[in-house]
């Protein structure tokens, strides 16, 4: 089967199956805020429609000033994008023909976005045995080879987070042989464990931070991200990015979002219980969900070594997961499951309880 190549699209996959989805569907693909946006949001947003007959700020620079506040530093140390991905694109025009490290298994986008540009890829595959942690040993031997380096903090999909003593060691060599490092840490509004480490741009000028706004505020289909770095490497991108790239109620959002007091604490905590109870209900019934740091976990099918199947029943029940076919060294042996609210977790249970029942001899 052709598995389609992310996640959050319920239509193409079933197509892809010749099979007609059930009336209710509930989709653990999508790894977005389950509770939604911040209260308001829309109605602030109808209040603001006509926008839409008029042109946006080519510059968001209400959303930009807001964003270097938010984060102390300066305007030319931020750019924003339609999107994560599109900031992905603009980075990897940056190095044409260059020789990029990938740490695998990782999202998709950063190998094809290179791989568009003539880069050679260098993946730097971490093991399924250590949970997918990061090791020194599993870099020190391509730093020579390198000029640029992507790392997805926390991971998508292990949501593995790393040790910081392995992260200032990585930033730091890379820094010496000259290697930028690109960190996505568009999952990082999830993680509630106080040892995060997310480097400074203003003390690591060979560090570009990659933001979405549109996971933690729950707005995929208005597409929001921005990066954080040194003002060069900021013009660069810059120099490739089409005009009004994000739109006027994109930005509108944004800013409201920001403004949220509270919002992504209060966010983050739940989703914890949220997981806790998830993960204890899941053992109960013989699966073994990968520890996370994030609001989405890896977990194997206990009957088989592919998931193929279990994927089937779930889509005949009505539960959409995310497959692994395209992940280097996960090969299907996994699925990603988001961690959403009770009563949509307690319907998982159900399904994933009648499919043990179902391979049980």
């Amino acid at each position: 089967m052709n598995w389609p190549s992310h996640g959050a699209n319920p239509t193409k996959l079933y197509n892809k199956m010749n099979a007609e989805p059930p009336t209710s569907l509930l989709d653990f693909s999508v790894n977005t805020n389950p509770f939604g946006s911040p209260e308001g949001l829309i109605s602030h947003l109808e209040k603001i429609l006509g926008k839409i007959h008029s042109y946006p700020d080519p510059d968001s620079e209400r959303l930009h000033q807001r964003l270097a506040e938010h984060h102390e530093v300066s305007l030319d140390n931020v750019l924003l994008g339609n999107g994560a991905s599109e900031l992905i694109y603009l980075f990897a025009q940056l190095w044409q023909g260059k020789h990029i490290g990938v740490v695998q298994p990782t999202f998709s986008e950063y190998q094809k976005a290179c791989q568009a540009y003539g880069c050679t890829i260098y993946p730097i595959m971490l093991e399924e045995q250590y949970q997918f942690a990061l090791h020194q040993s599993d870099y020190e031997s391509y730093l020579e080879k390198i000029d640029v380096l992507f790392l997805c903090h926390p991971n998508n999909p292990t949501g593995a987070m790393y040790h910081p003593l392995v992260l200032r060691d990585l930033i730091c060599r890379c820094e010496q042989k000259g290697i930028v490092v690109l960190i996505d840490e568009a999952f990082h509004d999830f993680v509630i464990d106080e040892s995060f480490y997310s480097p400074s741009v203003l003390e690591n000028s060979n560090v570009i931070l990659l933001r979405s706004l549109t996971k933690m505020f729950a707005i995929p289909g208005l597409r929001l991200g921005y990066v954080l770095g040194n003002p060069s490497l900021i013009k660069q991108m810059k120099t490739y990015q089409p005009t009004w790239s994000v739109n006027a109620f994109a930005e509108e959002a944004g800013l409201y979002c920001l403004d949220a007091s509270g919002f992504r604490q209060q966010t983050a905590e739940a989703i914890s219980v949220e997981k806790q109870s998830l993960f204890l209900k899941l053992k109960e019934l013989g699966y073994q969900p990968m520890r996370t740091q994030t609001n989405y976990f890896l977990m194997k099918d206990p009957f088989h070594e592919d998931t193929k199947q279990m994927i089937e029943f779930l889509l005949k029940n009505g539960v959409i997961v995310r497959h692994t076919y395209n992940f280097p060294s996960l090969d299907g042996r996994f699925v990603r499951l988001a961690i959403k609210r009770t009563e949509e977790n307690e319907r998982l249970l159900s399904s994933l309880e009648r499919w043990s029942s179902l391979c049980l001899p």
